[in-house]
């Protein structure tokens, strides 16, 4: 699997060290350092893992939210741990925008934007001996800048059915936009992508963005440059003390959210599904994910059956149902999936869900595609925060 974080957390790393002139006479601390002293080579790869601690942080809340306000997840107070009150609003739709849990994570996402877009600045003042450190430090830069205005336009709003972000006290940006500047990110990636493995997970990322846009042709093209059968996730990797944030909210360290009953059905109808919806009963009715069963279970962002899935779809709506049932039934023999002998859009929705178990992706594409669970009115994103309201004078 490929390490994409580590648990070091180095939000430090762009806050300058204070009142060095005030006071003389002490060591310097050790845990902080002077900005100008991180304008070095040898620092790129602190800087990176950073990038990556902080992305970690991120997507495990992101990924536990979007699931818990789609229909993947369900706040069931019968359950013991479900007690927060913010994540019981996820469930309804009915979201206040003083939610502490949504506001906490929108912090969060602001930090990565900057830190993805600080590490690009920070390489113009370097003078490198090595191109290729600076070609790892701006692929990077540009990655995690991409990932972060994804992360912006995929999950946040400004109303409930409005998407988009703030960057910098700036202006609301709508998801097209977003997109948009993820897309040149996703492409100045892949220009300093230091292996072919790297230039792959940009294009699986482009992939997904496109299929957000319905623009098939080109979310087809992408998958076919991005991950394919045999290689490594890409994966926010964590540790006992960065802990996944799955595990405290919907898994073995707390259970908040369970999984949505129809899970359950589909490994009743068919057990080796668990393979792909792994689960663990928590009450006489309810079962929570377990496929991050312990605080340090990787967090996949990527992986090439999504892209097979992709290819899949396009090819469907194409018309190439033949292409489409290959490509679908090679992502269920990875699993050790009986073959499918046909394959229409519903079906192949219906495999989506399964193949993309609590990583994010249900309440994108039940947005996509139309399928809303909640009354009209409800939040269908996450709502941008009331204190970036209250102290934006943009908003």
């Amino acid at each position: 699997m490929k390490r994409s974080t580590l648990f070091v957390l180095c939000l430090v790393c762009f806050l300058p060290l204070a009142c060095e002139d005030a006071v003389m006479d002490v060591d310097p601390p050790i845990d902080s350092i002077e900005d100008s002293r991180l304008d070095s080579e040898t620092q790129i790869p602190f800087l990176v893992t950073g990038l990556q601690a902080r992305f970690a942080s991120v997507y495990g809340r992101l990924s536990v939210f979007a699931g818990g306000l789609s229909d993947e997840l369900v706040f069931d107070r019968t359950v013991p741990g479900a007690t927060y009150p913010s994540y019981g609003e996820l469930e309804s739709g009915d979201i206040a925008l003083g939610n502490t849990s949504t506001g906490n994570a929108m912090l969060l996402l602001a930090e990565l934007r900057l830190m993805a877009d600080t590490l690009i600045t920070r390489v113009d003042r370097i003078t490198f001996a090595d191109e290729s450190s600076k070609s790892y430090a701006l692929h990077n830069a540009y990655l995690y800048g991409a990932i972060a205005r994804y992360f912006w336009a995929a999950y946040w709003g400004l109303e409930e059915d409005q998407g988009g972000g703030v960057i910098n006290a700036g202006p609301f940006i709508p998801s097209a936009v977003l997109y948009s500047d993820a897309i040149d990110q996703l492409a100045l990636a892949m220009q300093f992508a230091p292996t072919p493995y790297d230039a792959k997970v940009a294009s699986s990322l482009l992939a997904r963005i496109h299929l957000q846009e319905e623009r098939y042709a080109d979310a087809s093209a992408a998958a076919a440059a991005g991950l394919t059968d045999g290689d490594d996730s890409f994966s926010a990797l964590f540790s006992t003390e960065v802990a996944n944030f799955w595990h405290f909210a919907a898994g073995s360290g707390r259970t908040q959210f369970v999984a949505d009953d129809r899970y359950v059905g589909y490994i009743t109808d068919d057990p080796v599904e668990a393979s792909r919806v792994p689960l663990t009963q928590v009450t006489a009715e309810r079962y929570r994910q377990n496929r991050y069963p312990v605080s340090e279970s990787p967090l996949p962002l990527l992986v090439w059956q999504e892209m097979a899935l992709i290819r899949a779809e396009v090819a469907l709506r194409d018309g190439q149902g033949q292409t489409a049932l290959d490509l679908v039934n090679s992502v269920r023999q990875s699993h050790g999936l009986a073959d499918l002998a046909a394959i229409t859009l519903e079906t192949l929705f219906v495999e989506r869900e399964k193949e993309l178990f609590c990583m994010g992706i249900r309440l994108l594409d039940q947005r996509r595609l139309g399928v809303w669970h909640l009354p009209d009115g409800t939040w269908k994103f996450l709502p941008i925060s009331q204190r970036e309201r209250d102290s934006n004078p943009n908003l």
